[in-house]
């Protein structure tokens, strides 16, 4: 089975950023007098994509062959969702992962009735078919049982890492 890190590309940025990181600890220290005489240049972080400019499918699958993005079904099939274009969009693969790891937690709690009602509503900006954000609200109507989440997909300095569902076979919830 394929690792989840590897198909959304992350092995290889991990592994680029190390190389960087010790090609800058092998490099020679210059001295303190050759430091104060010419200014030290620190590159900037890398700017986060800005996905506001992709209004079609076409451009945003040119993204998903680039591996920039990639696409899910928001809804996820194994939670009732459908194929169909409607319910289907296009994330960073670092919120795919989020998402993936929030249909298996979702469905945990379904097969042990702990959840009955799933809602997930994208966020967009623009006129860009890439949400900004999904908004998920998970919750038992029967019991009151309630969970609010986050994914950041773009557009957020900085995005805040998905916060996963508690164990479900623990008993307590957090809103």
């Amino acid at each position: 089975m394929d690792d989840l890190g590897e198909r959304a590309g992350w092995t290889r940025t991990v592994r680029a950023a190390l190389c960087v990181l010790l090609a800058a600890a092998a490099a020679p220290i210059a001295s303190v007098s050759a430091m104060r005489d010419r200014a030290v240049r620190v590159p900037a972080p890398p700017a986060a994509i800005d996905f506001a400019s992709i209004t079609t499918r076409m451009a945003a699958s040119k993204l998903v062959r680039k591996r920039l993005l990639a696409k899910i079904y928001i809804v996820p099939l194994e939670l009732g969702g459908s194929k169909s274009p409607a319910n289907s969009g296009y994330v960073t693969p670092e919120a795919a992962a989020s998402h993936a790891l929030l249909a298996a937690s979702v469905a945990a709690y379904v097969q042990r009735d702990r959840l009955d009602h799933l809602r997930i509503d994208p966020e967009y900006r623009g006129l860009s078919i890439i949400p900004s954000r999904l908004r998920i609200l998970i919750e038992h109507r029967g019991t009151k049982e309630r969970y609010r989440r986050v994914i950041d997909v773009w557009g957020c300095a900085p995005c805040l890492p998905f916060v996963p569902l508690p164990d479900p076979d623990a008993r307590t919830h957090t809103a």
